[in-house]
């Protein structure tokens, strides 16, 4: 009787092993899946094409299989509405560009996540099926501008080569450079309602002004401010580039008006050689055909 007793136990003690590796088994499967959601919602590339389900506005889309909405990264679509920033012309031609690029591949995308913005958006280079970049494309037909992140910056090149091939073909926001007449800037600091109510916030414009401050990334006038981002300045800015060679200096530059906290109008720049009317006469800190040929080569009118 004991030996049969002993060799009835010894199954049990095999199957509570077995239960004891399935257990482990379960608890690594579940650690790999949650890791895997993790590195997804943090920023990790997806290949799987999802549904756009909304278009917000030009840089903004919601998307089927994400809670949050999803930001085009790289670009800066004029506003539909007022905000921090305030609505701006071909805002609602941005938006439509991207509902009629949709309409092809059945509101399919592709996403390149980056991580999330400070608003809890998914940051993403979005691609339709037929592999175009929705933001260089955006770019590429005047309709949005360059807005740069070094730690999101895998496309570069692609952005400066469509911003310069939309301003070449004067597409979108530079289709009035050659024709719009110049406005000094205190007519555009006394005006500065929404240009839809006939003011010039959110308005392309020429301004003219008297350059009376410099500094490494800005110029200003009595009503106005002119900047450039640090991010924009290392994507577009050619070497020898200097503001403080445009001081007590009359200048022209083109873009969106927006109103600084100070009360005076603002621009932000993107390309210096292309914003600033004739600046290869006087930026450059040497003589340097190479530096010169780039910016006029975009001034010819």
């Amino acid at each position: 009787m004991q030996l049969t007793l002993l060799k009835a136990e010894a199954p049990n003690k095999l199957r509570e092993g077995d239960k004891t590796k399935h257990v482990r088994h379960i608890v690594r499967v579940s650690f790999f899946i949650a890791l895997f959601v993790v590195l997804s919602l943090c920023g990790c590339k997806t290949d799987g094409l999802t549904t756009v389900t909304e278009v917000i506005d030009g840089d903004t889309i919601v998307v089927e299989s994400l809670e949050a909405g999803v930001r085009l990264i790289g670009i800066d679509a004029p506003e539909l509405r007022d905000g921090s920033k305030p609505a701006g012309q071909y805002a609602q031609e941005a938006r439509l560009f991207i509902l009629e690029s949709l309409k092809n591949g059945n509101s399919k995308v592709k996403l390149e996540l980056h991580g999330k913005d400070s608003y809890g958006r998914n940051l993403a280079y979005v691609f339709t099926p037929d592999g175009k970049m929705l933001n260089t494309e955006l770019l590429r037909n005047g309709l949005a501008r360059p807005l740069t992140y070094e730690e999101t910056s895998h496309y570069n090149d692609k952005i400066v080569s469509a911003y310069h091939e939309a301003f070449k073909n004067r597409k979108g926001i530079f289709s009035s450079y050659n024709t719009l007449k110049t406005i000094e800037a205190s007519k555009i600091k006394d005006n500065l309602k929404p240009y839809s109510q006939g003011g010039f916030l959110g308005k392309i414009v020429w301004v003219e002004f008297l350059v009376t401050d410099t500094s490494r990334l800005s110029i200003s006038g009595k009503d106005i401010i002119v900047k450039i981002r640090q991010e924009e300045a290392d994507l577009f800015m050619p070497e020898g580039f200097d503001f403080n060679k445009l001081y007590r200096k009359t200048v022209r530059v083109y873009g969106e008006v927006w109103e600084d906290s100070s009360g005076k109008a603002s621009i932000l720049l993107r390309d210096p050689a292309i914003e600033i009317g004739n600046i290869s006469d006087f930026v450059y800190q040497r003589s340097n055909i190479a530096d010169i040929v780039y910016a006029t080569q975009f001034l010819s009118f």
